[in-house]
């Protein structure tokens, strides 16, 4: 929920960085941010958002002390948002409430790097990250064509809401998470998204059949439950995506969209086993890739994996993270 940093840390981490990369002044931390100009509200709570509409919220609190017990209204005096780090992006998504750092990732999904746009978040979400183990912010725009600095808003407990430049992910050695540890997001009800490398998670929904429904029930089985891996989208693979979202926290329509894929899917890789390399293997195989659908992550897939990060313009690793997953089933 908070990361607190002493101001004197920070700037020695801020210093060290920028002087080994050599920024021009311009690029120097702080940042001006003329580019977040406040523009007219246009999104009810909970509800569709613009990316310019979420900066300009997020505008709208430059100065405003850290705390992690205050409180402040938004624009339009709807909601009062605490005025933590992820009270402060809750604010500016026009969320109901604050959230924290462990619930933000029920409204939003990840997405990659290379697809960042203007209005995501960049941050450590999800179980395990309450108190000085998470954090969050929100990305403006790239500082450098090279993406290795961005302008990022951001409410930290040793500066408050400031908009500055920071290294991508985010500044070494603080006393919060490692920068190793931070994704980038998106709210799933942001609107007018111009995508940028990663395709969306698709919708897949009762009645629909075909890879993406296999490789789903693949995933659900992989999380404990006993659906027949048939590709055919049926009563008994609704119980269970219903079930799933229920026992995860997430909502309960039975469609498995951006939220439930973010959620079945896990991070594998060379060595890894079951039934998420069997859906990961599917995906592949749409591609071309003849893989045996045997649940066993062997070199034959970690090629066939690096091939397609390769040919989709994503970072070459061989394991299937966040990135590769959403490339593999939105394709």
């Amino acid at each position: 929920m908070s990361l607190k940093r002493r101001s004197a840390m920070f700037v020695a981490a801020a210093a060290a960085v920028l002087v080994a990369m050599a920024p021009t002044a311009a690029n120097a931390a702080p940042h001006t941010a003329a580019a977040s100009a406040v523009v007219t509200p246009n999104s009810s709570v909970n509800g569709s958002i613009s990316a310019s509409e979420i900066l300009s919220r997020a505008a709208s609190w430059n100065g405003t002390p850290y705390s992690t017990t205050a409180y402040k209204y938004g624009p339009g005096g709807d909601i009062a948002y605490r005025t933590d780090c992820s009270g402060y992006v809750s604010m500016a998504l026009h969320l109901s409430s604050s959230l924290t750092t462990v619930s933000l990732p029920s409204v939003v999904h990840s997405i990659s790097k290379a697809g960042l746009q203007p209005g995501d978040l960049i941050g450590v979400l999800g179980a395990g990250t309450s108190g000085n183990a998470g954090h969050v912010l929100l990305f403006d725009s790239w500082a450098d064509s090279g993406h290795t600095q961005y302008y990022a808003w951001e409410d930290s407990g040793d500066a408050g809401v400031h908009h500055l430049t920071m290294p991508y992910p985010y500044w070494p050695n603080t006393s919060g998470p490692s920068p190793s540890l931070y994704q980038p997001y998106r709210y799933n009800n942001e609107s007018g998204s111009t995508g940028g490398g990663v395709p969306p998670w698709p919708n897949v929904v009762e009645g629909n059949t075909g890879t993406n429904v296999e490789a789903a029930q693949y995933l659900l089985d992989d999380h404990g439950a006993s659906v027949a891996t048939d590709g055919q989208f049926g009563a008994d693979t609704l119980a269970a995506t219903k079930a799933y979202q229920s026992a995860h926290g997430l909502g309960v329509d039975g469609q498995v969209g951006p939220q439930t894929w973010s959620s079945l899917i896990v991070q594998i890789q060379e060595g890894s086993s079951g039934d998420a390399v069997k859906a990961a293997q599917l995906e592949l195989n749409k591609y071309g890739y003849g893989l045996s659908v045997d649940g066993q992550f062997g070199a034959g897939t970690e090629s066939a994996a690096r091939a397609f990060q390769s040919s989709h313009g994503l970072g070459v690793d061989g394991q299937i993270g966040p990135q590769t997953w959403e490339t593999l089933v939105g394709d």
